[in-house]
């Protein structure tokens, strides 16, 4: 227990008890009383250095104290020692030209302060034809801004990413191996909800959500599979489209045409006319993992010109929207399918005699005719596949 004792006195007793060196600078005064018990050195030191408002400064195996002002003085005339022997030193010229990463965008970096690595007299510019950082500043920063270059300038892993587009019945699902479950589960244990389905009719009208189905199959052969049930006429193959994506870079893929539609605009009755996409179209956004596993960011839709739809100004030209969009996590070469759309087809076929049923008014006795209903599945299987980084 000590009671008003001076406090320098109270740190060079601290400091015998530990076998420290100490050394108290000018202007340590001032007087503290205190009792510690079961109190660890470290923190009974550190108590008496806040109370007196002092600061601690190791050099070697001695520890300096001195005020907090002091201290602080020190620091400001040791930076704008620096500065002074940065304004003094020559300023020369590097140009980096970095393989992987934008240079307007490490450009940026550099010019927003949050690196903190340029002096007061260094500047920058970039020449974007040839992806070249020219950096003007002296010796001791840029060897600085050489290693934060290396830092910086990564490959970004891509991934390809092939889906097939098709329309299939439930039977020959089965036989491809899709076994459908509506949510699964993610790595953090929780249910996996998709973002939306949606199927509509024409433009302007709200759409109805339906059923969201989602399986993985072994897909090593599914485009054989699926060539050949299209030679069966079991399916009907709308697309194979191919993407290469980035890591966390959204790719697309269209194909269709855009219809225009007459629409007034303002009171004064005048119109213009606006278009609407009716595209088969995908968009994916893949985020690359540990483990070799992907999260795929998917928007797939299948937008098509539909019926006629009479209205007061004349016929507009509907559109039948599909559309699936949702977030996913598959393995690097795992094939995923999506599914929950369904499409009513019908087909009419016609059998008869062999020159009888064209006989006219009789014919129709050697003749049969019929109307085949079919409901099919629109289905998207996905696979992505890592591309190794060169």
């Amino acid at each position: 227990m000590l009671d008003n004792a001076p406090v320098a006195q109270v740190l060079q007793a601290l400091a015998e008890n530990q076998n420290v060196n100490l050394m108290i600078a000018p202007g340590v005064d001032g007087a503290l009383s205190l009792n510690l018990i079961n109190v660890p050195w470290k923190q009974a030191f550190q108590l008496v250095l806040n109370t007196a408002e002092l600061s601690q400064q190791r050099e070697g195996n001695v520890i300096q104290i001195l005020p907090k002002a002091r201290l602080q003085e020190r620091q400001t005339l040791a930076m704008e020692l620096r500065k002074r022997e940065a304004l003094n030193q020559p300023l020369l010229y590097q140009v980096f030209a970095p393989h992987y990463a934008n240079v307007e965008e490490l450009s940026a970096a550099l010019k927003a302060g949050g690196s903190n690595l340029l002096s007061a007299q260094g500047n920058i510019t970039t020449d974007k034809r040839t992806n070249r950082l020219i950096v003007r500043d002296n010796k001791a920063v840029l060897k600085q801004i050489a290693d934060w270059v290396t830092e910086m300038d990564l490959p970004i892993g891509q991934v390809e990413i092939a889906a097939h587009i098709v329309t299939i019945n439930q039977d020959k699902l089965r036989e491809l191996g899709v076994k459908w479950s509506a949510a699964e589960l993610t790595d953090e244990g929780k249910f996996h909800q998709p973002t939306g389905v949606s199927a509509g009719l024409s433009v302007g009208t709200a759409t109805a959500k339906v059923g969201f189905n989602i399986a993985r199959i072994d897909g090593r052969l599914l485009e054989l599979e699926l060539s050949a049930l299209e030679q069966q006429q079991q399916l009907e193959i709308i697309a194979s489209p191919r993407l290469m994506a980035a890591h966390q870079q959204p790719a697309s893929i269209k194909q269709g045409t855009e219809i225009p539609y007459q629409v007034s605009s303002g009171d004064s009755g005048a119109t213009a006319i606006e278009f609407k996409e009716a595209v088969l179209g995908m968009e994916v956004t893949p985020t690359i993992q540990a483990h070799g596993n992907i999260r795929l960011k998917l928007r797939i839709s299948q937008n098509m010109p539909g019926r006629s739809i009479q209205q007061a100004n004349g016929e507009v030209l509907a559109i039948d929207k599909q559309e699936i969009e949702t977030v996913v996590a598959v393995k690097d070469g795992e094939t995923l399918a999506l599914g929950g759309i369904f499409q009513q087809q019908s087909k009419d076929s016609s059998d008869s005699v062999p020159l009888l049923g064209s006989i006219p008014l009789v014919g129709n006795l050697f003749r049969h005719d019929a109307k085949n209903h079919q409901r099919r599945e629109l289905v998207v299987f996905i696979t992505p596949r890592l591309i190794p980084v060169q």
